[in-house]
């Protein structure tokens, strides 16, 4: 049971994404390069205003060869797409408390790249989402998201 944003749930994310022949199977073939940058708000347990997270993740003829976190990220040319969130977001979908697809409609989610390429590949989207939300367990050492310091624990989705 990883804690959100340790090297380990970054790892438990990467292997339930390798180990599910759906994401494989939607994947397009070739090499995507994806940055998510994760914004520290108020609204976070986890990162405070003005911390940033920069996790890569990259994916060869469908599978997941990298999902870790960088200091400083390759240059924006390097990605296919970048996507940019509040950490009280990325959270809230870790806790499958908001759903990704609704918060990307409703422009929570800065994303840049050839939307074209995401709209083809929305079932592999929701694949990845399901696999993020759902299947991995996950510890919350400072509360679940929107518990303002709730009880600290596992959270199995």
């Amino acid at each position: 049971m990883p804690a959100i944003y340790t090297t380990e749930w970054y790892e438990a994310i990467k292997k339930l994404l390798n180990e599910n022949p759906e994401v494989e199977k939607k994947s397009p073939r070739g090499t995507f390069h994806v940055l998510a940058k994760i914004v520290g708000d108020a609204g976070s347990l986890y990162l405070p205003v003005g911390e940033l997270r920069n996790f890569v993740v990259l994916f060869t003829d469908g599978k997941c060869l990298e999902y870790r976190q960088v200091d400083v990220p390759a240059p924006r040319k390097d990605f296919e797409f970048i996507f940019e969130l509040p950490a009280s977001v990325f959270e809230a979908v870790a806790a499958e408390q908001m759903d990704l697809i609704d918060a990307g409609l409703k422009g929570r989610i800065k994303i840049t790249g050839d939307m074209r390429i995401l709209i083809r590949h929305a079932e592999l989207v929701n694949e990845i989402y399901g696999a993020f939300a759902r299947e991995v367990e996950t510890i919350w050492p400072k509360g679940k998201p929107g518990s303002a310091g709730g009880a600290p624990g596992p959270v199995k989705h």
